[in-house]
């Protein structure tokens, strides 16, 4: 896949977004390396602590994951949470699983988990009066709720409710605009953003939490 942002970065590439902005200051932000699924901070952090959930295979949607990489990414999920709510207050997780290309998101078809410690006040009734969606328990259960080879958004609320919504065809980055409008930040297209503070301290902060939760060092 070389063509994928994402999978260029995690064989140590140069052609990708990460590298071409901070590779004269960093080769790595993974935050956390696990068998099948990495941690990183997010390009365009919507605030400090805005960490990506990618697997390190080229997959579009988490729904395409087999089962020992959905036990895995659950269990980065919970330490996400727990992290971000120790550190930061609170968090909410969304993803725009993408079915086939060209329906949208945020230009980058590499299946990821978005993180982010905020509330996220109203964006879970923009969804529901938008979308048809089911309320689920697991990312697994993301399959079942939705057809094979559709796009979805999934949501996860600040309190830990999940939700997964049809969405045939998607703006880009409609996930990321709804969560910085439900805190008044205008600016968010991770495509403009520059060198972010932020990202720095995202690694310097959450780094030690995940090894330490998880009991395996950042290589």
């Amino acid at each position: 896949m070389s063509a994928c942002d994402f999978c260029d970065e995690f064989r140590g590439g140069f052609a990708n977004a990460f590298a071409l902005r901070y590779g004269t200051e960093i080769s790595d932000r993974r935050i956390f390396l696990g068998e099948t699924v990495c941690v990183i901070p997010s390009l365009g952090q919507i605030v400090e602590g805005h960490v990506l959930l990618a697997p390190l295979v080229h997959l579009t949607a988490l729904s395409d994951m087999v089962s020992n990489e959905i036990e895995e990414i659950e269990s980065l999920c919970h330490h996400a949470r727990a992290a971000l709510r120790r550190i930061y207050g609170t968090c909410i997780f969304f993803e725009h699983g993408v079915g086939r290309a060209g329906t949208g998101g945020c230009g980058i078809e590499h299946a990821h988990m978005h993180a982010v410690p905020v509330t996220g006040n109203g964006v879970l009734n923009i969804l529901m009066q938008s979308f048809e969606g089911h309320q689920i328990r697991h990312l697994a259960d993301i399959g079942r709720a939705i057809p094979p080879n559709s796009s979805y958004l999934f949501f996860e609320n600040a309190i830990g409710e999940r939700y997964v919504f049809a969405a045939p065809t998607m703006p880009s980055q409609y996930m990321r605009k709804l969560t910085c409008e439900s805190i008044g930040k205008p600016d968010w297209d991770w495509r403009q953003a520059g060198r972010e503070p932020d990202l720095f301290a995202t690694i310097k902060r959450l780094s030690p939490a995940f090894s330490a939760a998880l009991a395996i060092p950042r290589e």
